[in-house]
């Protein structure tokens, strides 16, 4: 379980990279014209230069510094884009008027890409793998001194993301009263998406020199922390749970540093070719997602049967991940397919072109109408991405319980507290601890 665990991992890790990669190329593309394919070398050659060199030490500090960043520029945006736009109000009565407030829509229809449940139930699954077991944030989490100082720093950290997702929130509404009567994807001023922040920064930072460089370094920011950290973490799971296992002599600290070195760069360059995959499948953040959940569910699950349900033994959670594993990713396959080719849309909001004040190809924007007919379907691969890591979780769970009439179960008494949630202890020794032990010594004679 370890071993699938670690491979469950590094291939989560090798179909993120070029994600994370992909990010901010995109943005220096759009800024200073340069191809996205001639940026992403030289990202993949500076994060995998100071992570080599630095450690965990040198990606923790570069983190902190790339942290204040990555603030400070969505701070500039905000009040700079604010005052454009006239103020605060004048920013709110255009999204109000264009349909973008919106609150996500109550039903039970897991087809709804933004509804109350899959926000606050699938998005709670998809975070709490990202910080519950997650090996860079474990990571993270081990190298402090104590468990309360652990629950501070997560404390802090769920702080700052829940800020630094209102900030996007608020640089998203600016977005679009900036182009609420020229929409720039239809014009062709932008291609993609992804692409309208960092047109955005152009336009609203433009006149000062030096301020959309800075948000260029906040997008870099914010991809090499996580680009750094995974490189790292990818560093210490192979040479933890691959190569040490196989060497029967022990390794030296030089040896060590030489192949943890050899892992980085080897993951490092393998990602610069699937940047040309990623740019072709659709939205960063719902890709991101996508990709994550076909392994996260599964490990979530693992974890939880591990420290919830003691009567499950190896064989059956390995059945149990296994078939989520497949299942995840026969679901998300088919939904990113569906996405490139249109036969599945979720319904997108209207936006217009009539104030636009330069001259673009009209056809273009009559094609582009096209993607906003929404194409419906009941199929199970079409339901909301945000349940895609509950999903997994839950069938491997369930596929796991099963899977012990088959394989059997593990005597309770015999396992671990340590490897058992503290709260499952205290109800097995304070109500029918005692009663397992007999019931299973009962079973024993029986047999």
């Amino acid at each position: 379980m370890q071993l699938f665990s670690a491979a469950l991992f590094v291939t989560k890790a090798i179909i993120w990279l070029p994600i994370a990669i992909y990010v901010p190329a995109l943005t220096f593309s759009q800024v200073s014209g340069i191809g996205v394919h001639t940026i992403t070398p030289v990202v993949i050659a500076i994060c995998t230069f100071y992570t080599t060199v630095g450690g965990i030490k040198g990606v923790v500090w570069t983190d902190a510094i790339q942290s204040i960043i990555m603030y400070s520029s969505l701070v500039v945006l905000m009040i700079k884009g604010t005052y454009d736009l006239g103020g605060i109000s004048v920013m709110w009565q255009r999204n109000a008027d264009g349909g973008r407030l919106n609150m996500p829509e109550v039903t039970v229809d897991p087809t709804v890409r933004m509804s109350v449940i899959s926000v606050f139930v699938g998005g709670t699954f998809f975070k709490l793998q990202n910080t519950s077991i997650n090996q860079p944030t474990i990571q993270r989490f081990m190298s402090l001194s104590s468990l309360n100082a652990i629950k501070q720093t997560l404390f802090i950290f769920s702080f700052g993301l829940t800020i630094l997702y209102l900030c996007c929130v608020y640089v998203g509404l600016i977005a679009f009263a900036t182009y609420h009567d020229c929409d720039p994807i239809s014009t062709g001023l932008a291609e993609a998406r992804d692409q309208l922040i960092p047109l955005l920064v152009l336009q609203v930072l433009g006149e000062f020199p030096g301020l959309p460089g800075l948000f260029v370094s906040a997008v870099f920011s914010a991809a090499l922390s996580s680009i750094s950290t995974l490189l790292n973490s990818l560093a210490a799971v192979v040479l933890e749970d691959f190569i040490k296992p196989n060497v029967r002599t022990s390794i030296s600290e030089r040896t060590v540093a030489i192949v943890m070195r050899t892992i980085v760069i080897a993951f490092g360059l393998s990602s610069i070719g699937l940047v040309y995959v990623v740019e072709k499948m659709g939205m960063v953040l719902q890709l991101s997602a996508t990709m994550q959940s076909i392994l996260y569910g599964p490990m979530l699950g693992i974890f939880t049967t591990g420290v919830l349900m003691p009567w499950i033994n190896e064989k059956s959670v390995l059945a149990g991940s296994i078939t989520a594993v497949i299942t995840m990713t026969w679901i998300c396959v088919n939904a990113q397919v569906a996405n490139v080719t249109g036969t599945f849309r979720h319904t997108k909001l209207p936006v217009s072109v009539e104030g636009c004040d330069y001259e673009f190809d009209i056809g273009r924007y009559l094609n582009s109408t096209k993607e906003y007919e929404s194409a419906h379907g009941s199929a199970l691969h079409h339901i909301s991405f945000l349940f895609y890591t509950m999903m997994g979780a839950l069938t491997t769970i369930i596929v796991s319980n099963m899977a012990t009439l088959v394989f059997g179960r593990n005597r309770i008494s015999e396992v671990d507290q340590k490897l058992i949630t503290p709260f499952l202890v205290k109800w097995l020794k304070s109500h029918n601890y005692a009663n397992v032990e007999t019931s299973e010594k009962l079973e024993m004679r029986a047999k």
